[in-house]
């Protein structure tokens, strides 16, 4: 049985798993009425509102020292993983679809676990093995899927968006948990993760093909991206505290079964948006069922 606090983290991961499995959904809606760069960009602005405003109301914010380890580690955190993590991925979404692209970015728990072993000093288990080997294996079901009108190399092109949001979102729970062992301050931490990210975004913008202009958002656009935005920052909040009570090669995989979520409900949600396949649910199911075997390491 896990400890009671540890039980807390967990509760904590599925918060957000679930969070990062509705999130996507809004902003495939969205780019039905916008491009993925106006989309992105909304989403990300809301986020850091958002979470300016909870860090304030808290009083965490008053906390923060620029010179410190866990401010670094939070702002890398959202240079790599919430930056250009997230544009790779949301891109992945626009060109293979939100189940399919979500699916392939929560294999991040292959590189986060070899990571926590070599860099935090966490323990690797026969648990954390087996699951790691269920999700290479769900991630090859998915990437087989048949794709209509689409020759073999521009398929290869389209994955290749999310494959590299992958690793970008396996280093970020290490950046993370160096930063709350450094400080416990949960709420501080997403902040300056959202804010990095969002600086990354306009600096590099031209490099991630990430096109900033001014233009009126639709209506509904700007709904779905502003629901997008609250969504992806609450589980990012939920991913901070999860560490706090809890090892990240254990907790990571855990909010990855957003996959599990994403492919529910876009059944339902996407009908003639996105077409989703038996094979892609099988595919979801095997990287969910590595997550689980994961947990118990």
């Amino acid at each position: 049985m896990f400890s009671s606090e540890l039980q807390v983290g967990i509760a904590y991961a599925l918060a957000a798993g679930i969070l990062w499995g509705i999130s996507p959904l809004l902003l495939k809606r969205s780019l039905k009425y916008t491009d993925v760069s106006t989309a992105t960009l909304v989403e990300q602005h809301v986020s850091v509102i958002m979470l300016v405003g909870l860090a304030v109301q808290s009083g965490e914010i008053f906390q923060i020292d620029f010179g410190s380890r866990a401010f670094w580690a939070f702002f890398l955190a959202g240079a790599v993983g919430a930056s250009f993590g997230k544009v790779f991925y949301y891109k992945g979404i626009d060109k293979i679809g939100a189940s399919k692209a979500t699916s392939i970015k929560n294999s991040s728990p292959l590189l986060t676990a070899v990571l926590a072993v070599l860099i935090i000093g966490e323990q690797m288990s026969w648990y954390i093995a087996a699951g790691v080997t269920l999700i290479v294996f769900g991630i090859a079901v998915l990437t087989q899927s048949k794709d209509s009108g689409r020759r073999g190399v521009d398929k290869f092109q389209y994955f290749l968006f999310p494959i590299v949001s992958a690793l970008c979102f396996g280093v970020n729970p290490i950046f993370k948990k160096i930063g709350i062992n450094s400080a416990n301050l949960p709420i501080l931490g997403t902040m300056i993760t959202q804010v990095s990210a969002l600086l990354f975004m306009f600096l590099f913008a031209r490099v991630i093909g990430l096109q900033i202009k001014f233009q009126r958002v639709p209506a509904k656009a700007l709904a779905l991206s502003t629901l997008s935005g609250i969504t992806e920052g609450l589980g990012s909040l939920c991913t901070f505290y999860a560490l706090v009570y809890g090892p990240a090669a254990l907790l990571s995989p855990i909010w990855r079964i957003s996959p599990l979520v994403t492919f529910a409900l876009a059944h339902f949600t996407l009908r003639g948006v996105e077409v989703v396949t038996l094979r892609d649910g099988v595919a979801a199911s095997l990287i969910v069922l590595g997550v689980f075997v994961l947990s118990q390491g």
